[in-house]
């Protein structure tokens, strides 16, 4: 691809023309984005007149994000505050009379709780008392029930507790785990007599922890008629077996379950159809797991399954949603450099949506057709947006964030090319604010954890956060590959990474360096290699095989398969075993243990290099930071290791999230300049 590798060429897809340069406007600052206001759970009321939602803004002083639930009239666009100041704020629910907003929230030092509050403005109330806190809920089709999911309570007792008998074992289970794992249950919470009774037992339990490819967790679906429960089921408790989940379905007069197909991994998220039975659901493309997740759409009698979605070619996301009619699904799916939107109709092939220059960050869909989607792109903060039918363009219905359309932003295009091998590839390639034809800038290369996830040009979203406008800001050209194994170019792309971790990935990256440095607007003498949780691995790839990089910066950073096999959860034993063909132990894939780990080479090491990790991280232990720390310390390599308290694998509050890329932007200028 590049010249000097002997390959093919590069294109800039969304234009062709030179960047501009930087308008009169003030560049972003770090400390912008705590005005930021994310939209969360837009929902339409029964007869699709209001929106339901929640949004949320960091508070800096008490270091957390408050939530406030509002119900938008889409007729006119203004909004009601209903509840504000409860923490935990979540999942708001229309009852299906249009005349209840439920949802999740916590009080004081209690466990999350389902509350209501009428939809016309009042005080909220506790609806049921689940003493282990509720972590999903869905009004039945009739209004009089609720069915949440809540943990078991533990096997030990107070008593075994408090004289220390609490010995358990570990199956596959985190690192960190300091008690047993307990399965989570369905219950059905009758509305007017606040009694609950449970629906599910066993050492089975709703599946609550995050899958290793695709999919997610999702509250059990009430078939139209009220008949059935479906819901994803995992085999047992441990966090590390997410991959073995099933699809169940229970009918709710006789308790009576049964699997909806004969596989045994990997289904998710099902959803019944507003109208008849008809049930879809996630499942890999293949060949095997590494591979596109698919919408499968069958009965909750079990009847025969078939992939819709088998001609779109796109990985679909978690967020999905019928159409009213019964007749299609809408589904969401990263393509190139955005996050589209398709109608996916139960046969023939899905179509993309006009969603213009916007990304979409969630849907919902109203009894009537029309669709709300929260949205962003590189240089427009999200809004909440209404597409009237599916035909529609979309029309901004909320101005929440309407303080950003006063900075400059970078200017950012996609590009393509191919690797040594032929592999296609696309990236982000974002310009300098002050970026003028002719001269050479220093480069920074983002890499996108996953990696089954892709960059996409989307405001401060993805692990790169505000890092891309900070960097162009600092003068600095930005790069984000798509390698192989990215899930925005097909199946294809995606399965291409399977039992080829480093080697093939960091072809793609280091041929898209070449394909810049073409152009004549790299300074060659001022890269880095940057990049958070694959992205950390595969920077860790980078600076033990190329010795060209200034810096680098390794945030929550795999380097060691075996590792992450043994230590982690969040379905990561599945995925290096199902990624690499094997176990550490399997002699068909051991040595690929080996051999794809950065850790074995991070002696070739000599790139100052920061790394940044979460100190409760189960998906990538903090101990293989330490590994890497020591291998660089040990050499004296410039090496600095930052933990981040209580972090589980990123920040997750606003103080510690600012002071991370803070960390990270402040490394990157140390070493690459002005």
């Amino acid at each position: 691809m590049l010249c000097r590798l002997g390959f093919a060429c590069m294109s800039v897809l969304l234009s062709a023309s030179v960047p501009l340069a930087a308008s009169a406007a003030a560049p972003i600052h770090l400390q912008d984005y705590r005005a930021l206001i994310r939209i969360e759970s837009p929902q339409f009321s029964p007869d699709g007149k209001q929106l339901a939602l929640v949004t949320v803004r960091p508070d800096m002083v008490h270091d957390r994000y408050d939530a406030t639930l509002r119900v938008l009239n889409i007729a006119d666009g203004n909004s009601q505050v209903l509840v504000r100041g409860m923490r935990k704020l979540k999942m708001p629910r229309w009852s299906p009379d249009g005349q209840t907003l439920a949802f999740l929230a916590k009080v004081g030092k209690h466990k999350v709780q389902i509350f209501t509050v009428p939809a016309a403005g009042g005080m909220p109330e506790e609806l049921g008392d689940a003493p282990n806190g509720v972590q999903q809920f869905a009004w039945s089709p009739d209004g009089k029930t609720i069915a949440y999911v809540t943990p078991d309570n533990s096997p030990l007792s107070k008593m075994e507790r408090r004289f220390h008998h609490d010995l358990f074992t570990i199956h596959d289970d985190d690192y960190l785990i300091i008690k047993p794992p307990v399965p989570s249950h369905i219950w059905l919470l009758a509305v007017k007599s606040d009694k609950a009774r449970q629906l599910t037992h066993g050492s089975t339990s709703v599946l609550e922890a995050a899958p290793p490819f695709g999919g997610g967790v999702s509250a059990p679906a009430w078939s139209a008629n009220g008949h059935w429960i479906v819901y994803a089921q995992q085999a047992d408790a441990s966090d590390s077996d997410s991959d073995r989940t099933r699809i169940v379905a229970m009918n709710v007069a006789t308790g009576a379950e049964h699997f909806i197909t004969k596989v045994r991994s990997y289904e998710y998220t099902p959803r019944f159809a507003p109208k008849g039975e008809a049930l879809a659901w996630l499942y890999p493309h293949g060949p095997g797991a590494v591979s596109d997740m698919d919408l499968f759409v069958g009965s909750a009698n079990g009847d025969t399954a078939h992939d819709i979605s088998a001609d779109l070619d796109r990985n679909l996301l978690a967020d999905f949603a019928w159409l009213p009619d019964s007749r299609g699904v809408v589904v969401m799916a990263d393509d190139h450099v955005g996050i589209k939107l398709y109608e996916q109709p139960l046969h023939g092939k899905g179509h993309a949506l006009n969603l213009g220059n916007l990304s979409a960050l969630s849907v919902a869909v109203s009894a009537h057709g029309a669709l709300a989607v929260v949205a962003d792109n590189a240089t427009q903060a999200p809004e909440l947006y209404l597409l009237r039918t599916v035909n529609s363009r979309p029309t901004r219905l909320t101005d929440f964030n309407r303080g950003f359309d006063a900075y400059a932003y970078p200017r950012s295009v996609e590009v393509e090319w191919r690797a040594p091998d032929g592999q296609l590839n696309d990236g982000i390639l974002t310009y300098p604010n002050d970026y003028v034809a002719g001269k050479k800038y220093p480069l920074v290369v983002w890499d996108h954890g996953g990696p089954e996830a892709s960059s996409s040009e989307g405001f401060d979203t993805n692990e790169i956060g505000p890092l891309r406008d900070l960097f162009a800001a600092d003068g600095y050209l930005v790069f984000e590959p798509n390698y192989r194994g990215s899930d925005n170019l097909g199946n294809a792309h995606e399965h291409a990474i399977y039992r080829d971790p480093g080697v093939g990935p960091d072809s793609d990256v280091i041929s898209g360096v070449r394909m810049l440095e073409k152009q004549g607007i790299v300074d060659e003498s001022r890269i880095a290699a940057t990049g958070h949780s694959y992205g950390g691995y595969m920077t860790a790839w980078l600076i033990s095989h190329q010795h060209f990089w200034r810096c680098a910066v390794v945030g929550d950073g795999a380097v060691d398969w075996t590792e992450e096999y043994e230590l982690s959860a969040a379905g990561n034993l599945a995925w290096t075993r199902d990624s690499l063909g094997g176990s550490p132990w399997d002699k068909d894939s051991a040595e690929l243990y080996r051999s794809g780990s950065p850790i074995t080479y991070a002696g070739d090491i000599t790139t100052p290099t920061l790394i940044l990790s979460g100190t409760d991280d189960t998906t990538v232990p903090i101990t293989e930071s330490f590994a890497l720390y020591h291998a660089l310390a040990s050499r004296q390599v410039p090496v600095k290791f930052i933990g981040i308290p209580g972090a589980h694998h990123s920040p997750q509050d606003p103080v510690h999230r600012e002071l991370y890329y803070q960390a990270i932007n402040a490394w990157v200028v140390q070493y690459l300049g002005g």
